[in-house]
């Protein structure tokens, strides 16, 4: 007797009070692979993106066995709660999953009071193989009545087999404005601010010479950019050598590609083969403030804060177009740490001759990454930090408004929650100042020439001569 094949609806819902700060890629890289993997394992999946079909019903396969609901991050709580009981009403014998960021740091969210009832699973971490698993059983058995249950997420193997099929993809055409690519999992930085694996401890990532053929294949949709997401371009220095050599090693002057790094795990021979590959680069700095790195527990924030400077004197050297992200308001800090990272920056900047770099702030925003212990009342005792609105994505508010209404520190407490005049006037004006010395090549987002600005840093060739920030 033939066996009918399982069935499963993959939905993304939109946002219901993000707005435009909830506005995502048309592609999402997390929707990719779960559905490159269904259909590997032979689910029949149908994907619906809510943020790219408006009015779309997240019920419309009225035959799925699964129907997984993605909530990438907070934003789409409200939604998934929405298409979650949507689609308990028109089919109550679908086995309901809901995966992805938010489920993944605060699962309980979907477990009860206003969730109760509408998941019957919550899958944390990597999502690929679980799906696949509950579908299978949804197909054979149907849907089990009780509680909604908790689980970790198996791994997916990273392999060259196991790759995400961005060409097969029903939202995927050529042309895009972006293509965003994981070629990780896991949090390098024992946080569960990671997509998979919080906790820190089983970071992996595919093989170098998948992941570069991985970015050859979505060069070949002729993106307008392809964006690898990894929060900090890999934990194995050999592997991400092993990488940026790959794209060093090839003539790329097609579909630009940027990545991001965080200076603590780059290094001089990263940036290297950044120039060489011509590829676009985001610093996450966060801060520059050596009291803020010491009391966010850096052992030694003024070694460290000097990595930093070392790092961006040395891309700005070799001409490398980068962007550099700070953030300002974060639990801690104060108008003195503010200060501290402005000073820093008016210095840096009054140094240069010329430069590849661009400056980036945010303000902080509260985002959950753990417990209410950890993400709430321990800045609260340490810093005076006042998280005005601690469940805003239960709310029904204006998202952006709610998640920046914070006091970092009781320093700060005699500003309205998410105030930034102790730092935004200053900061726009350091940027402008920066800005203004952008080569003719960086106002386009490409290297530098080896040769511009070489009198003034000593780097002639794109190569480090005189180690004079040692």
């Amino acid at each position: 007797m033939t066996v009918a094949p399982a069935r499963a609806l993959v939905v993304s819902p939109a946002s219901l009070h993000g707005g435009e700060w909830a506005g995502g890629p048309e592609v999402k890289p997390e929707l990719v692979g779960v559905w490159s993997h269904l259909r590997r394992e032979g689910v029949e999946v149908e994907v619906l993106d809510a943020e790219g079909e408006a009015g779309a019903r997240p019920d419309r396969d009225d035959d799925a066995d699964l129907v997984a609901l993605a909530c990438l991050s907070p934003l789409q709580y409200g939604a998934t709660l929405a298409a979650a009981r949507r689609v308990r009403e028109s089919r109550p014998r679908a086995v309901t999953a809901v995966f992805g960021y938010h489920a993944t740091v605060r699962p309980h969210d979907f477990t009860g009071g206003a969730a109760e009832g509408l998941c019957d699973w919550v899958v944390r971490g990597d999502a690929e193989v679980s799906l696949a698993q509950i579908a299978a059983d949804a197909a054979a058995s149907g849907r089990e009545e009780g509680a909604s249950r908790v689980g970790a997420g198996e791994p997916l193997p990273l392999t060259s087999q196991t790759l995400p099929d961005y060409a097969g993809y029903p939202y995927v055409r050529e042309g895009l404005p972006s293509l965003g690519v994981y070629l990780s999992r896991g949090c390098q930085y024992h946080s569960a601010l990671c997509y998979a694996g919080p906790g820190g401890g089983r970071w992996r990532a595919y093989p170098p010479e998948a992941a570069f053929g991985l970015l050859v294949r979505l060069e070949e949709l002729r993106p307008a950019e392809i964006a690898v997401l990894d929060p900090a371009l890999g934990l194995d220095a050999s592997w991400r050598a092993a990488v940026l050599g790959r794209l060093a090693g090839v003539e790329r002057r097609g579909v630009p590609l940027s990545l991001t790094a965080r200076p603590e795990s780059f290094t001089r021979r990263d940036m290297d083969a950044v120039y060489g590959g011509r590829l676009h680069l985001h610093l996450s700095v966060g801060t520059l403030s050596p009291s803020l790195l010491g009391a966010l527990a850096a052992s030694q924030p003024r070694r460290a804060l000097d990595q930093v400077l070392d790092l961006l004197r040395y891309a700005n050297a070799k001409g490398v177009p980068a962007e550099v992200d700070l953030v300002f308001g974060q639990p801690g800090e104060t108008r003195a740490t503010a200060a501290e990272t402005l000073d820093t920056l008016e210095e840096l900047a009054g140094s240069f001759p010329n430069t590849s770099l661009q400056l980036a702030a945010r303000p902080w925003a509260y985002v959950p990454f753990g417990d209410a212990e950890t993400d709430v009342e321990s800045p609260a005792r340490r810093f005076g930090t006042r998280i005005v609105h601690p469940e805003w994505w239960k709310e029904e508010t204006p998202s952006f408004a709610a998640a920046h209404a914070v006091v970092p520190s009781a320093e700060l407490a005699d500003l309205p929650p998410g105030d930034t005049s102790y730092w935004r006037p200053r900061f726009a004006a350091v940027a402008a100042a920066l800005a203004a010395k952008l080569t003719a090549e960086a106002r386009r987002g490409l290297r530098s020439h080896e040769s511009v600005g070489s009198a003034a840093t000593d780097v002639p060739h794109g190569f480090w001569r005189e180690p004079r920030w040692h």
